[in-house]
């Protein structure tokens, strides 16, 4: 696990050095670049690692992939960041021998504003066009005892009800171990401890 948090660490800060990055306020178009930007980009990464540690096939559909036109739905330009599906053993499950799950990944540090301001109406909006999506949010501020890794599961949520988030390893559909969870939530902290760090320094 230690190379693995040395192996992200050293991808942010190669990253960083590439584009000669400085970090500046959101919105701000002369060279800065807002650091919860860079975050979210360190959270799809992390969120792709845990999928396909937990044997997940992963399908980058995002608005930057070249697929992101064959499976959007509806006429708005929602599709989620990530399709991803696993074999299940037979006489294991009823499901089919395939399950396929979209997955929409967010950073966001206030969860409670972001559940509020940004979740309810991403699920009022695409609710009906993607019934089967998981929001996992990730998260470097998480509330005593919970997860830096928390979904929503969009079948499950009862309309006209504020979503919940459950912590990623308490979802069965998606059967990701707590250890698995727990080994990255040290890499938000150091990956995004040095985010931190080098957003002050250049302040």
């Amino acid at each position: 696990m230690e190379l693995l948090r040395l192996y992200h660490a050293e991808r942010v800060r190669a990253e960083l050095k590439f584009f000669d990055l400085s970090f500046g306020p959101p919105g701000d178009n002369n060279g800065f670049v807002d650091v919860n930007d860079l975050k979210g980009r360190v959270a799809e990464a992390l969120v792709e690692s845990i999928l396909r540690r937990a044997a997940y096939r992963v399908a980058r559909v995002g608005r930057e992939s070249q697929v992101h036109g064959l499976v959007k739905i509806g006429p708005g330009d929602f599709a989620p960041d990530f399709l991803v599906w696993k074999q299940i053993p037979e006489g294991e499950s009823a499901q089919p021998l395939h399950r396929l799950f979209p997955i929409e990944v967010k950073y966001r540090s206030n969860l409670r504003e972001f559940v509020r301001k940004e979740l309810e109406p991403l699920v009022a909006k695409v609710g009906d066009q993607w019934p089967e999506l998981y929001c996992i949010v990730v998260t470097d501020n998480p509330e005593d005892g919970r997860s830096c890794f928390q979904v929503l599961e969009f079948k499950n949520h009862t309309p006209g009800i504020a979503p919940i988030l459950v912590d990623l390893h308490e979802l069965t559909d998606l059967d990701i171990f707590k250890t698995t969870v727990h080994e990255y939530e040290g890499l938000v902290r150091d990956i995004f401890g040095l985010l931190n760090t080098y957003a002050h320094a250049q302040r």
